[in-house]
């Protein structure tokens, strides 16, 4: 019982801290000190307009710049506050796609200097990308993607960062249950960078979690779907490795899913072995944990019926 407990605290706490990260609109409320906005060009303007949804207010600052001063408009957008956010963090976070549009629109035909803008980091090594996939701000995920234009390379670079954590924007997806978000990242790849979405699947973070993982534990049968559909027939091997894979506690995705009840993952998860495999869905089936304890001892442990007599069937 222990083991599990601790686990479900371990990923409560992260979400919780990334909770906590995501006051953003707080920072920029209009109860801040007025003198902070005495400079009708500060960077904390921008910010809090941008953070708060004020569209005509972030319009008004960016027209006062005028077309000859092109690099001086950039240069202001660009600014980073203490924490090292941006406006485009903030207005991502926050889920105001027409800021973010205007935000973009700003570098005109420089492309080199509107990709470093997208692709900074704030402390923690977000992305405007990480935020967006976190809360579910479908739109503005597009029109970061988008942004990269044909530089397959930056954009590979991009999708696959990973933050603080160790957790990639479609981790914090899965995390949070946004299919949408998830199938457009995946989709990112294209076919002849099959590598480099496998790797961005197997990415896990400090505590060896997957996001078959944490889409399986927080019980996103519809991702885990998406996930597990990826591998085609000549990927069969990358496919079982994948699903196979433990946390840091020797955790299958179907250890989570056993505990936590979510049976309809659990036997998705399953039908990924086809009768050739039979040893390979025993091996799986009978893995144990570090404490010895296989996804049938948890389901009972749990008392999930109908998990305990999909695994028994499997064994028998």
């Amino acid at each position: 019982m222990k083991r599990p407990i601790l686990k479900k605290w371990m990923v409560t706490l992260v979400i919780i801290l990334l909770n906590f990260n995501i006051g953003i609109q707080g920072m920029y409320s209009e109860n801040q000190n007025k003198e902070e906005t005495a400079n009708p060009l500060s960077n904390y303007d921008l910010h809090h307009a941008s953070g708060i949804g004020d569209e005509e207010k972030v319009k008004s600052l960016l027209k006062e710049f005028s077309e000859e001063e092109k690099d001086k408009l950039i240069e202001y957008v660009m600014k980073e506050d203490e924490d090292k956010y941006t406006a485009l963090h903030v207005a991502s976070l926050n889920g105001h796609e027409n800021i973010v549009n205007l935000l973009l629109d700003t570098f005109g035909e420089n492309k080199a200097k509107l990709m470093e803008y997208v692709m900074k980091e704030d402390d923690d090594k977000y992305t405007a990308l990480h935020w967006a996939s976190y809360y579910g701000h479908e739109k503005i995920v597009k029109l970061l993607l988008d942004t990269f234009g044909e530089n397959r390379e930056k954009l590979m670079e991009y999708v696959m960062e990973e933050q603080v954590d160790k957790h990639t924007a479609l981790f914090l997806a899965s995390l949070k249950g946004h299919k949408e978000i998830v199938n457009l990242l995946l989709k990112a790849f294209s076919k002849d960078e099959k590598d480099k979405l496998f790797q961005y699947m197997m990415q896990e973070d400090h505590y060896k979690f997957s996001t078959l993982h944490i889409a399986s534990l927080n019980g996103h049968e519809e991702i885990v779907n998406l996930l597990l559909n990826i591998f085609g027939e000549e990927e069969r091997y990358k496919l079982l490795e994948y699903v196979m894979k433990g946390d840091g506690d020797n955790y299958t995705a179907l250890h989570w899913a056993s505990y936590y009840g979510h049976e309809q993952i659990a036997k998705l998860l399953l039908d990924v072995f086809t009768g050739k495999e039979k040893e390979k869905l025993i091996e799986y089936v009978l893995r144990e944990d570090e404490d010895k304890r296989t996804a049938l001892h948890l389901a009972e442990m749990k008392k999930h019926v109908g998990i305990v007599k999909l695994l028994q069937n499997y064994i028998e």
